[in-house]
């Protein structure tokens, strides 16, 4: 009762000052939307589509195929692998709902669904390349070093975390029998990843509100003379007012602690990771603690970088320039493109039904494109 009585009071004050600081309120939230509708959906809607099919599609078996070498190492299911590979390329909550979908269907057990979390959400690259090189600091190398040292850091903490797991043998698990037709995968794909980016883009919007009526108060009044203070705050709640924050920050020292809080990935994405699992039951605080880890380890390689490199601060300082409305031009070009190679790569991937190995199946299939004599595409 007690407890009840107390959360009313919490939400009666939160209702209370809503209503007075309903202005500052509607400001964050026009921020956040522009944040969503100019950038974070451009640059990762398409990615979150592609990885989920990729994931539940039959092009999975390809990954597990290529993957093999490093699920071993990891000590992951092979069916994994598209999971694995989703969280490199569809930003972060595309490879935790791929994780809770194998642990609800019985393909993994919680704990190794648990483990992988920690070294599986991830920015994706267009929101690195994109938002945070191009759009913060006006360069793409920016962004690729970054995207390098994350992809270092995660691969490290599954490293470490595979020393302390005991060796499974993943042939008792079941596998995936019969797959649906590549059309109903598909369909499935865009809402699965159009109900992902609301989610997201939702936490965005509420987090950009809630900030904007921090502004005002005494804990961002004493820290508005202090970048870095600022910086840390925002990127603890959320990703993308930490990074354009860390724009104000000269030097090196604005890449390192943007490196640091897109590994940290904020309340913000931890929240949504925290809901995505739920209906596997997850356990999610080794990912909660992991996300430190991951924030240290991204700013130490890049600290590790920017020390023995012979690039002049002032290089990694500057904010978005006019190369950047140039570039953004051809960012639809960039996108079809991959999503083309993306199509192509799927499309040679063979029946499940043929007998011969896999990588001779798809020998056969290039072999076949290059001499132009496939009249039917495998994707149905």
């Amino acid at each position: 009762m007690k407890k009840n009585f107390l959360s009313g009071i919490l939400a009666l004050s939160l209702g209370v000052m809503l209503l007075l600081k309903s202005g500052d309120l509607g400001e964050g939230i026009r921020k956040g939307l522009y944040i969503c509708s100019f950038s974070v959906i451009p640059s990762l809607f398409p990615f979150m589509v592609l990885s989920v099919f990729i994931c539940k599609s039959s092009c999975s078996e390809f990954f597990s195929a290529l993957l093999k070498p490093l699920t071993k190492i990891l000590k992951i299911p092979p069916i994994a692998a598209g999971a694995f590979f989703s969280s490199l390329i569809g930003g972060y909550p595309t490879a935790a709902k791929c994780i809770n979908d194998l642990v609800h269907a019985g393909f993994m057990d919680r704990k190794t669904g648990a483990r992988m979390l920690c070294f599986c959400v991830n920015a994706g690259p267009p929101f690195l390349i994109s938002t945070i090189g191009l759009s913060i600091f006006g360069n793409i190398k920016t962004g690729v070093l970054i995207f390098a040292a994350q992809l270092l850091s995660s691969f490290l903490i599954g490293l470490l975390l595979s020393v302390f797991s005991k060796k499974q043998d993943f042939k008792n698990y079941p596998k995936i029998s019969e797959y649906k037709s590549s059309a109903s995968i598909a369909v499935e794909s865009v809402v699965s990843a159009a109900k992902s980016c609301f989610i997201m883009c939702s936490f965005i919007i509420l987090f950009y509100g809630v900030l904007e009526l921090l502004q005002g108060g005494i804990v961002f009044s004493a820290l508005s003379d202090n970048p870095m203070a600022k910086t840390l705050l925002c990127g603890f709640l959320e990703v993308t007012t930490g990074v354009f924050s860390a724009g104000e920050i000269p030097g090196y020292t604005a890449v390192i602690i943007s490196g640091a809080i897109v590994s940290f990935s904020g309340v913000s994405v931890i929240l949504q990771i925290t809901a995505t699992v739920d209906e596997s039951k997850i356990p999610v605080f080794p990912f909660i603690l992991s996300r430190f880890f991951h924030s240290a380890f991204t700013a130490g390689f890049l600290a590790i970088f920017f020390a023995f490199s012979k690039e002049t601060a002032s290089a990694f300082s500057i904010r978005g320039t006019a190369a950047e409305a140039v570039l953004s031009v051809s960012a639809p070009a960039a996108v079809s493109l991959l999503c083309l190679a993306s199509l192509f790569l799927l499309s040679i991937v063979p029946e499940k039904s043929q007998k011969e190995p896999l990588f001779s199946r798809i020998k056969y299939k290039l072999a076949l494109f290059r001499h132009g004599q496939i009249k039917k595409s495998v994707i149905k």
